[in-house]
């Protein structure tokens, strides 16, 4: 679902960036300080979703000892720390979603600790930095920080 929607939102009202498993990528980096330096910014949210494919294709590439083909494997790389530091009890159906709610976590912790803009700006509590899980089944979006 397109955040416009999730949030209710007009199209151009949102400054979106979507990518595979919330990757913190350097132009994905830019465009967020871009959006706060240049727009004013005042929340980012780190949203994971349920069921995520990035997510659940990491797991079993890492429960595999496999890697994905091409650039694909960055994003692998990416979410691998988070699935590796995560303990699954044998028959965990919640795991992926464990996985999406620390990932988004990580994420948003990340991205304070990499950019100058946004911990300048959220230390002048101009900005707001916070993860979330959107539910696919309820359409509910569930604030973690």
């Amino acid at each position: 679902m397109a955040p416009e929607v999730v949030f209710d939102q007009g199209l151009g009202d949102l400054f979106v960036c979507r990518v595979a498993g919330n990757v913190l990528e350097p132009h994905v980096l830019g465009s967020i300080e871009y959006a706060v330096e240049n727009f004013g910014c005042a929340l980012v949210v780190v949203l994971g979703h349920q069921r995520c494919g990035a997510v659940t294709d990491t797991i079993a590439l890492v429960d595999a000892g496999e890697t994905a083909p091409g650039s694909i494997q960055r994003i692998v790389d990416a979410i691998a720390p988070v699935v590796r530091a995560t303990r699954r009890e044998a028959g965990d159906e919640d795991y992926v979603e464990e996985i999406v709610r620390t990932n988004a976590s990580a994420v948003a912790q990340s991205l304070l600790d990499q950019s100058t803009i946004v911990t300048d700006a959220a230390s002048d509590e101009k900005l707001r930095v916070v993860a979330a899980t959107y539910s696919l089944d309820s359409g509910k979006v569930d604030l973690l920080s």
